[in-house]
């Protein structure tokens, strides 16, 4: 199989694409392989069905112009660290060979999302030893990006989106079961909230803030992010981009 640029994990269908949805639009944008790995199908879901889910997931990941989509199957609500999950991510991992993967941050409300942080935090070491053979040729990424869920995360690294946002919004909109219906029987959940759109824009707007752009996406990484080049990194960027340098403060 071809390298592939980004692997993103999820713990059920819509986290990928509500939470790192940009940086997988940039990226297929420019050509490049992405692929969405979803652990579940969201079964414990309060709403939809995991076949509604699956459908909404296919055409999210259309929208954001993915290379491909799979689900590993394991149980919503019971994701656990076992021997037989690693392996599983290791598999996945030689298969795709990417350079980048992103993953929930480690610490989470929900118990699913940290655990497919932690999960993926060990098999992105795991896939790169040798003598662990599955048949496929050891792989380790250059590095685990962690995005921001539920709660907030000690992000140093933030993406300008800006330019793929309403493509963001797009894939997200895909997942009309979960969210906002005013016809529907079904009970209300934090995202199904009318206002919570108001929320999921005013974060991207919060994380922008901070590169002195219109929308950003936060990730934490595993490791010091390198360069050859550190003035390349922040042309255009900054909080106090538009300020007069002769001014001070």
């Amino acid at each position: 199989m071809s390298k592939t640029s980004i692997l993103a994990f999820g713990a059920h269908p819509d986290d990928v694409e509500l939470n790192a949805g940009g940086l997988m639009a940039l990226t297929s944008a420019r050509g490049e392989r992405t692929v969405i790995c979803h652990l579940t199908r969201g079964e414990m879901g309060t709403r939809g069905t995991p076949e509604t889910r699956e459908q909404e997931a296919r055409a999210a990941a259309k929208t954001l112009g993915v290379s491909e989509l799979e689900f590993l199957g394991q149980p919503d609500g019971w994701i656990e660290e076992s021997e037989a999950a690693k392996r599983r991510l290791v598999t996945v991992l030689r298969r795709h060979r990417p350079s980048l993967v992103l993953a929930p941050y480690w610490s989470d409300l929900h118990p699913d999302h940290a655990t497919t942080g932690a999960l993926v935090r060990k098999a992105a070491f795991l896939s790169g030893l040798a003598r662990i053979d599955d048949g496929l040729a050891p792989w380790r990424p250059a590095r685990v990006l962690y995005y921001m869920s539920h709660d907030p995360i000690p992000a140093d690294l933030v993406v300008d989106i800006s330019s793929v946002f309403e493509t963001k919004r797009a894939a997200a909109l895909c997942y009309r079961s979960q969210f906002h219906d005013p016809d529907s029987t079904e009970p209300e959940t934090f995202i199904s909230r009318s206002d919570f759109w108001d929320f999921w824009e005013g974060r991207a707007s919060w994380w922008g803030h901070f590169v002195g752009v219109r929308y950003g996406e936060g990730y934490f990484a595993d490791g010091p992010i390198p360069t050859r080049n550190p003035v390349e990194i922040f042309q255009g960027f900054g909080k106090y981009k538009n300020a007069d340098p002769e001014e001070g403060e």
